[in-house]
C-alpha cells in the first residue's frame, strides 16, 4: 500500500508540474510573450531602461528643435525690420528730405528697432530662448552625460538695443545707420546660420536615439518572441498528458482505497 501512495503521490506532483506548464503556455499564447527565466528577467530590465532614456532623449532633442524653430522664425522677422530700418536710413541719406520729414521716418525708424527688442524677449518656449543670449544652453545628445551638447544662442535683444540707439533725423545718421544696421544684419545671417547646422545636428541625433531604440526594443521583442505553432503543438501534448495523468491518479487511489477495506 506504501508503494501505491508513493505512486500516487508522484503522479500528483507530475499533475501540478503539468498544470503550471500548461497554465505559462496559455498565458503566452494570450499575450504573445515567452515567459522569463531570471537571467532573461534582467537582460528585459536593462534594455527597457536604455530604451526609456534614448526615447526620453529623442523627446528632448525634439524640444531642442522647437526651441530652434522659434528663434529661426524671430530671426526671419528681425531681418524684416532691419530691411525695412535700413530702406529708411537710405531715404535719409538721400538728403532729399525735409527736416519734418526726416523726424517722421526716425520716428518709424526707432519703432522698428523696439519690435526688434519684442521679437528677442518673446521667443521663449518652455523657459528656453536662443534669442536672448550668446550662450545658448545645453542638452543631452544621447543618454550619458559624454553626449552633452550645447546650442549657441544670438543676443538680439543687444542688436535691438544697438539699432535704438541710431538717428536718422540727418544725413551724417543716416549713413551710419547704413553702416551699422549692414553689420547688423550680417550678426544674424551668421545667427541663422549657426541654428541651421544645430538643427542638421539635431535631426542626426535624434535619427541614431530612435535607432538604438528601435534595435534595443527588437533585442527585447526577440527575448518575449514566442512560436504559436510550437506552442499550440506542445499545449496539445501536455493536454494529453494531464488526462492520462488525472486518469492514473484516480486509479491508485481507488487501489489504495480498496487496500485499506481490507484492514477494516
Amino acid at each position: 500500500m506504501t508503494k501505491i501512495t508513493d505512486l500516487s503521490t508522484t503522479l500528483s506532483h507530475g499533475v501540478k508540474q503539468v498544470e503550471k506548464e500548461i497554465n505559462e503556455i496559455s498565458t503566452a499564447l494570450a499575450t504573445g510573450r515567452a515567459p522569463l527565466n531570471p537571467g532573461n528577467s534582467s537582460e528585459v530590465t536593462r534594455l527597457s531602461s536604455q530604451v526609456n532614456k534614448y526615447k526620453t532623449t529623442e523627446h528632448s532633442l525634439g524640444q531642442v528643435q522647437n526651441v530652434i524653430n522659434v528663434a529661426q522664425t524671430g530671426l526671419v522677422s528681425a531681418v524684416d525690420l532691419l530691411q525695412q530700418m535700413e530702406s529708411l536710413a537710405n531715404q535719409a541719406a538721400s538728403g532729399t528730405l525735409s527736416g519734418t520729414d526726416m523726424e517722421a521716418i526716425n520716428t518709424t525708424f526707432t519703432q522698428l528697432a523696439s519690435q526688434i527688442a519684442n521679437i528677442g524677449e518673446n521667443a521663449d518656449v518652455n523657459g528656453q530662448n536662443l534669442l536672448n543670449n550668446t550662450s545658448g544652453f545645453s542638452v543631452m545628445s544621447g543618454i550619458t552625460t559624454s553626449s552633452l551638447i550645447t546650442i549657441s544662442g544670438l543676443d538680439l535683444t543687444a542688436i535691438a538695443a544697438t539699432c535704438t540707439g541710431l538717428s536718422i533725423t540727418s544725413v551724417q545718421g543716416a549713413y551710419t545707420a547704413i553702416t551699422t544696421l549692414t553689420s547688423q544684419l550680417s550678426l544674424i545671417s551668421a545667427g541663422q546660420s549657426t541654428f541651421s547646422a544645430a538643427t542638421v545636428g539635431i535631426k542626426a541625433y535624434q535619427s541614431e536615439a530612435n535607432a538604438l531604440s528601435t534595435g534595443l526594443q527588437a533585442t527585447i521583442d526577440s527575448i518575449y518572441n514566442i512560436d504559436p505553432t510550437a506552442l499550440q503543438a506542445r499545449l496539445q501534448q501536455l493536454n494529453n498528458q494531464q488526462s492520462i495523468d488525472y486518469y492514473l491518479v484516480t486509479q491508485m487511489n481507488q487501489q489504495a482505497a480498496a487496500v485499506l477495506t481490507i484492514f477494516r
